[in-house]
């Protein structure tokens, strides 16, 4: 009887092989874990924007610029915290686009393979429209605010992964839609998923992952690696006058930085300004008085 107890308990505690769908924990054969020092990491996020953390989360956590830059795995306080329910959005130098493979990574702080807090993960090329990622949930049971989530069971969400390893995402796995320039995507959303069942995935089954959790409750945003982006030049947009003022705008991303110069020669440069991208439009407009001097021509350059 003991025997026969002890094997039960075994096969409750791992995954199903009906389970056993999808890539394994990092490290493990077949898994798609991408370690934060993987040379295919080209550049990591540098700035959020729409930061709205949900519940139980302290105030210790809710830093979102601890999300900006490279992955660690020495510092479980590296964090942005999202709390139960909330959310953040991220975006980078230049825009991601869709290449060969996985297009960029997301990195959670989770320190067991299993202990694993999930999270939608979506994105946009106009800062308005969002599409998310297809997610496959086949945890049968609610695991409790300590339980275990098996790799092997989930697919599509964040947070799939051990601290130090990203969670990739492929741009093709999402359907051609107009409103999605699968080229130019400029910001990628996480929200959390507050794992009681209540959430669905895309075939309608229950989401668990450990729930509830406090203090800092919820996802725990590490960073967002790049993979493929788009290096396109600076695109200037016709400039207008208007009134007294002269109007300059350009195709933009939020996360770079523009020098704006003038010249009345074309040879000699003279710096006026820089600034940074808009993170509300894929357009960014900056307005000048009129010299009442010479004609001058103007240049803007991505630093």
């Amino acid at each position: 009887m003991r025997i026969v107890v002890l094997t039960t308990l075994l096969l409750i505690a791992a995954p199903t092989a009906a389970h056993a769908a999808f890539p394994p924990e990092a490290g493990a054969p077949g898994s798609t874990a991408i370690h934060k020092d993987s040379p295919l990491f080209v550049r990591w996020a540098n700035g959020h924007t729409d930061y709205l953390p949900g519940t139980d989360v302290d105030a210790l956590w809710q830093t979102p610029a601890k999300a900006y830059g490279a992955a660690v795995d020495t510092d479980s306080f590296d964090i942005a915290c999202l709390g139960n329910g909330g959310k953040i959005t991220l975006f980078f130098p230049l825009p991601v686009r869709d290449g060969a493979g996985p297009d960029f990574a997301v990195f959670e702080n989770a320190l067991s393979p299993t202990f694993l807090e999930l999270a939608f993960v979506e994105v946009s090329s106009d800062g308005v429209h969002y599409f998310r990622f297809p997610t496959t949930s086949l945890t049968p049971f609610a695991v409790g605010p300590f339980g275990e989530v098996y790799p092997e069971e989930i697919d599509g969400f964040a947070g799939k992964y051990i601290r130090g390893y990203g969670t990739p995402f492929d741009l093709a796995l999402l359907p051609e839609d107009p409103l999605l320039d699968k080229q130019h995507v400029r910001f990628v959303r996480i929200v959390d998923i507050i794992g009681d069942g209540l959430a669905l995935d895309s075939a309608g089954r229950p989401i668990y992952d450990p729930t509830p959790t406090v203090g800092s409750g919820g996802f725990d945003l590490d960073a967002i690696g790049v993979i493929h982006e788009n290096s396109e030049p600076v695109s200037l947009l016709p400039a207008f006058i208007n009134g007294e003022n002269f109007h300059l705008v350009w195709e933009s991303n939020p996360g770079s930085t523009y020098r704006i110069q003038q010249s009345i020669d074309l040879i000699d440069w003279t710096d006026i300004t820089t600034i940074t991208g808009s993170a509300t439009s894929t357009q960014t407009e900056q307005v000048f008085p009129i010299a009442p001097a010479a004609k001058c021509f103007w240049r803007i350059t991505r630093e």
